[in-house]
């Protein structure tokens, strides 16, 4: 089973919504204050939502390089007592990042030796 495409190209995406917001805020300012734009009293509503736009792209990116760090700390264990035990939540890690953990994950556990 394949992984949804926010997982897969998760980064992508909140990094494309960062530069959405910026853009939709930028043209907001811009009506707001008449530098070359007129949207006819929806500047406002640009504004808010590009501000909206990049806060969810900003916590997006955020969550996804954490995980991303969490799952490198977890599979940085060279005991495999300590990688088993801390096993679920590297299963749930690789779970939540796209499909290159999953085959990380895979070649750890041969590694080590775990089902």
């Amino acid at each position: 089973m394949t992984k949804p495409i926010s997982v897969e190209r998760g980064l992508e995406i909140s990094s494309l919504s960062i530069v959405l917001g910026a853009v939709l805020l930028l043209v907001g300012v811009a009506d707001a204050l008449d530098w070359s734009l007129d949207l006819g009293g929806w500047g406002f509503y640009a504004g808010a939502a590009g501000v909206l736009v990049m806060i969810v792209g900003v916590v997006w990116t955020v969550s996804i390089f954490q995980r991303r760090w969490r799952f490198s700390v977890l599979m940085g264990e060279r005991s495999k007592a300590a990688f088993v035990r801390s096993l679920d939540e590297i299963e749930y890690a690789a779970w939540r990042l796209p499909s290159k953990y999953d085959e990380l994950l895979a070649d750890k556990k041969r590694e080590m030796g775990v089902k």
